[in-house]
């Protein structure tokens, strides 16, 4: 193919074709940035150029417009040289590849290219569909061949770097401390609402803010329109299932309501370490005492490298054997009370055990489980009822003039929405389906029934609009009340910063926060013991609590957030407990050994970039890189 357009591209033709092309030029001249000849960076004497780093760039460009995402001006420098770190960091693991002579056989370059989906037939390799593929992309077979033999040499590399990574047990168990930290903490939350209610304004100051924000106080384009719903949650209200069928569905259940049983246990964990005989040397001195009859808690408080229950005599709680996987599971649910395990050894090092108690097993009473049993059944005839009712209206659909007909026919409530504006309203709030069902009609100007609509996997409606509305400025008397509400809370946030102030301080100097908190209504204060996957405290609170280095005892830690709700919040960590790895199921366990060693080869891959950053000349041309591009 290539060589057909060479092939034509001569003789009379050819002389035709560049004598229009270089016309212009006689008399105009070449612009001097027709032909880029500078670089943008140099990496060891090897230039990137400005041609190709621009191509880079405007790929960046479409990629986040791909993804619906529009840069603002302010942040298209930012990307420009993140396009360019990326170039610079991808040449130098290809001048490093080329240094130590990595080796891709011709053989697997091809095995790798004839096992590509795109290349299958009936699973078997297509010339026809390879060459085509080429053609497409101007592609010489030999110069995609070797992209891929580059491509796989700096995936082999990476490969390479993260094998080599690994957790020892202690930053494995470590990290399992963690995820299952408690931490104790008082939060002062100040409420803006209650500051902002004494607060007074003048008539003349809200006119002034209005006038001078008029844009932000525009009522949308909207619609109006009326509806008929089924609504699953409400047809179960209707059902009824009679106390046999709730009996006989318990008694069918079978091993679902079964109560497992449940055992107390302590440990003594011993570590690995960086020798595992010395290790278990230990613990066989530990559990020699034990056996000689030394006291079991004592004995924890001294040995246990189990941080988060030494302090407790090695206490594991009550747990069942779902909870306590592995071989110390095994271990506890093989043994008697006041039993002393033998060394019990584990991901995490050689364990000690001794049972304390055992709850029996057993299976739910059915009155504990009724409640449940009934909502479940009521929802599966929901589920038909539903769905019934759903065809009935659906059937109704085909011949209907108008949604007035079929509520009256099937003896349905007729809703009525207006002002439901591109961001939702009323009661389907932001629901997705419903802006683009009802805006889409908009567009067609369509004021016909529509099809049923899932709003969600309980909700149905049919709609049909009765009005389209336009955007206007809304009148000051309307918009009002939020004038004020803004106004106010600006006061407020000011009120609340000196309040957070003060209470920041009493907190740091561990002083009474009770004289100073009744004599704000605004502020309430509450203890909270909190771990990373805590939902009922705010996120934000959450994370910067987290985010704190434990204090030393007898120090307290302090910290100022804005919540999710727009209050203040002053916080003072007291205290922390590790959590027990133990406690965690085995699969989660090794999933969280599985992502700290991908996170672990992910560093080691990152410093090795470092590390050729910092052995290389590395030259930018900063009048280039910040001068405007032909894509902004």
């Amino acid at each position: 193919m290539l060589q057909n357009i060479r092939e034509r591209f001569t003789g009379k033709f050819a002389l035709v074709v560049l004598a229009l092309i270089c016309l212009p030029f006689l008399f105009f001249g070449i612009p001097s940035d027709f032909i880029a000849t500078d670089y943008v960076a140099k990496v060891n004497d090897n230039e990137i150029s400005q041609p190709f780093f621009e191509n880079s760039y405007r790929n960046e460009l479409l990629r986040y417009d791909s993804q619906g995402i529009e840069v603002p001006d302010a942040a298209r420098s930012i990307v420009r040289e993140n396009v360019l770190n990326t170039i610079i960091n991808n040449l130098l693991v290809d001048l490093y590849i080329d240094e130590k002579s990595l080796q891709i056989t011709d053989a697997f370059v091809t095995d790798i290219i004839q096992s590509s989906p795109e290349f299958l037939i009936n699973g078997k390799f297509s010339k026809d569909v390879y060459y085509s593929w080429l053609n497409e992309r101007v592609l010489e077979p030999a110069q995609f061949e070797e992209s891929q033999r580059i491509s796989m040499k700096k995936s082999q590399l990476e490969r390479g770097l993260r094998a080599t990574s690994f957790v020892t047990p202690s930053e494995y168990r470590r990290y399992l401390n963690l995820v299952g930290e408690q931490r104790e903490v008082t939060i002062a939350e100040i409420d803006l609402s209650v500051l902002a209610e004494p607060i007074e304004l003048m008539d003349e100051d809200i006119e002034t803010y209005y006038s001078l924000r008029q844009n932000e106080f525009m009522q949308p384009e909207s619609i109006d329109f009326e509806y008929i719903e089924i609504n699953k949650n409400t047809t179960d209200e209707t059902i009824t299932v009679s106390e046999d069928e709730i009996r006989k569905y318990f008694e069918d259940a079978g091993e679902r309501f079964a109560r497992d049983e449940r055992r107390q246990a302590s440990h003594i964990l011993f570590l690995f370490g960086d020798n595992e005989i010395i290790s278990e040397q230990k613990a066989q001195e530990a559990l020699n005492k034990l056996n000689e009859g030394e006291d079991f808690s004592a004995l924890a408080l001294d040995y246990s490298d189990d941080g988060g229950t030494k302090e407790q005599g090695g206490n594991l709680g009550m747990l069942a054997k779902s909870q306590l996987p592995g071989a110390l599971g095994d271990a506890v649910f093989a043994m008697s009370i006041n039993e002393v395990s033998e060394l019990v050894r584990t991901d995490f090092g050689f364990h000690i055990v001794q049972l304390n108690n055992i709850e029996s097993d057993g299976q739910v009473p059915f009155e504990t489980v009724r409640a449940e049993l009934e909502m479940e059944l009521k929802s599966q005839k929901s589920s038909v009822n539903f769905t019934v009712i759903e065809r009935e209206l659906s059937d109704a659909l085909f011949d209907a003039d108008g949604i007035e007909v079929i509520a009256r026919d099937l003896n349905f409530d007729l809703n009525e929405l207006k002002g439901f504006t591109r961001n939702g309203g009323g009661e389907f709030g932001a629901n997705q389906i419903v802006i683009d069902a009802l805006f889409n009609a908009q567009r067609n100007n369509d004021s016909q029934l529509s099809d049923i609509i899932e709003v969600d996997a309980n909700r149905s409606i049919v709609f049909q609009v009765s009005m389209f509305n336009e955007a206007t400025v809304m009148p000051l008397d309307q918009v009002r009340d939020q004038i004020i509400s803004d106004m106010k809370f600006v006061s407020a946030e000011v009120l609340a910063n000196n309040i957070a102030t003060k209470i920041s301080s009493l907190m740091e100097n561990n002083e009474d926060l009770v004289p100073t908190v009744e004599e704000l209504d605004s502020v309430t204060v509450r203890d909270v013991i909190i771990n990373r996957l805590t939902e009922d405290v705010d996120f934000v609170i959450q994370a910067n609590v987290f985010g704190m280095k434990k204090p030393l005892p007898g120090n307290t830690k302090v910290g100022t957030v804005v919540m999710q709700n727009a209050n203040y919040a002053v916080f003072s960590l007291k205290n922390h407990t590790y959590g027990i790895p133990e406690m965690i199921p085995q699969e989660e366990r090794d999933a969280a050994k599985e992502r700290l060693n991908q996170q672990s080869g992910v560093s080691d891959y990152t410093a090795f970039i470092s590390e050729l950053q910092l052995n290389a000349a590395i030259e930018k041309n900063e009048e280039l890189l910040n001068a405007a591009s032909m894509f902004d």
